[in-house]
């Protein structure tokens, strides 16, 4: 039996910054602080008991399994396939919470496909010493990140796993990476404000690195790796022999699906899912479609925002607004039909026609005015003549770190 006392010790210290204190991480796993204190100072060369452990994996704010426990203490060593189809399961719940139709978890094959080709193009990057890097937007365009964010949280949960069995198996070492909380959703929300030009692990990432020298062992493993994960899904209802065998060697460990972690993921009430609709010109004047494309998480506390249902983003397409939004980001808009002069709306030109302007009403004129560094865009005055409805008033918006 291994006893990776320094691994646990870390995992140790993980848990109880959840708590604040190791006095009230005892008090909720019912083990004693000075016992708890002897593991983290590296005090004892035998692993706890599987009661203990299951106290901590139990209370342990999701950082770690019961299973993944036992293996760091040395109780079992868990197979590729064991790995693979506790991933699998793990990604259906996170599928389901943000699903909104249980029966057609589509994301889950085009994750699992899209994860393979990345770990294909990772393992010519590390073959071909390639300098350039790969990043999310290799997978999914910038432009459909709204559209895509099922399949997005599906492929990022698949990335997460993939670097923690790495890390395990100490091919690589964290520089700066920060793993997601997958069982909270304010933090799956969160990493959408950081996801334009993700970079994704590669031989030439910068927070996350190789240990050198890269082995055939490497090579063998991801791809091993990435074999079972489409297994796990096939596996679900294919019944051919080769599958069954896989099933059998996944399930060896398991009485049932619940040996799995299964909490249910925590949902922060404060956020509101935001429908998005559309594309809104903030050049000349493009029609808006009157159509659902996603949802974007906001925070009505921190906005003041008193009636989130009233709330709407548009996507901004143009550089007309560029000193107050940039092109391709998304304004956030109140529904409203009146707003004072010098505020930014959503106005509808001649009943089709959509633009997000900085607004003013002089008699019977209305005056749209660009807010833009680039002189080529002008103002755009109307008459009377001319259908003008306002939208909404311009309250905020969605835009991805560059």
């Amino acid at each position: 039996m291994n006893f990776d006392k320094e691994k646990f010790s870390k995992i140790l210290i993980e848990i109880k910054d959840h708590y604040g204190s190791l006095n009230q991480m005892a008090d909720k796993t019912e083990v004693t602080a000075a016992y708890l204190s002897k593991l983290i100072r590296l005090m004892y060369d035998n692993a706890p008991s599987p009661e203990i452990l299951k106290k901590i994996a139990n209370n342990s704010y999701n950082v770690i399994t019961y299973d993944e426990l036992m293996q760091v203490c040395g109780y079992r060593e868990e197979n590729i396939e064991e790995v693979c189809y506790t991933i699998f399961l793990k990604l259906e719940e996170i599928c389901k919470s943000f699903s909104n139709s249980t029966d057609s978890l589509y994301e889950i094959p085009n994750a699992i496909e899209d994860i393979g080709e990345y770990i294909n193009d990772l393992q010519n990057s590390i073959k071909y010493s390639k300098i350039q890097s790969l990043k999310l937007s290799n997978y999914y365009e910038e432009e459909f990140l709204v559209e895509d964010s099922n399949f997005i949280i599906a492929f990022l949960f698949l990335y997460d796993s993939f670097l923690k069995e790495l890390l395990k198996k100490q091919f690589i070492k964290n520089i700066s990476y920060r793993f997601i909380d997958w069982s909270n959703k304010e933090d799956i929300y969160q990493k959408f404000y950081t996801l334009k030009n993700m970079e994704l692990l590669s031989y030439s990432s910068s927070d996350i690195e190789f240990v050198f020298p890269i082995g055939e062992n490497f090579f063998e493993y991801v791809k091993k790796f990435n074999m079972s994960l489409s297994f796990a899904y096939a596996s679900t209802f294919d019944n051919n022999e080769l599958l069954k065998i896989f099933k059998e060697k996944a399930q060896k460990n398991f009485t049932n699906k619940n040996k799995v972690n299964k909490e249910p993921i925590k949902s922060n009430s404060k956020f509101y899912m935001c429908p998005v609709y559309g594309k809104i010109s903030a050049g000349i004047p493009n029609w808006a479609e009157e159509c659902l494309e996603g949802y974007l998480p906001i925070d009505p506390n921190l906005m003041g925002i008193i009636n989130p249902e009233e709330c709407f983003f548009l996507k901004v397409n143009g550089e007309s607004m560029n000193k107050v939004i940039q092109n391709g980001a998304y304004a956030l808009i109140r529904k409203q039909d009146i707003v004072e002069n010098g505020e930014i709306a959503a106005v509808l030109v001649n009943g089709f026609e959509a633009t997000l302007k900085k607004f003013t009403k002089q008699g019977d004129l209305v005056i749209l005015e660009p807010m833009s560094n680039d002189p080529s865009f002008t103002t755009q005055v109307y008459n009377k003549d001319t259908d003008i409805k306002i939208l909404g008033k311009y309250i905020g918006k969605f835009e991805m770190n560059k």
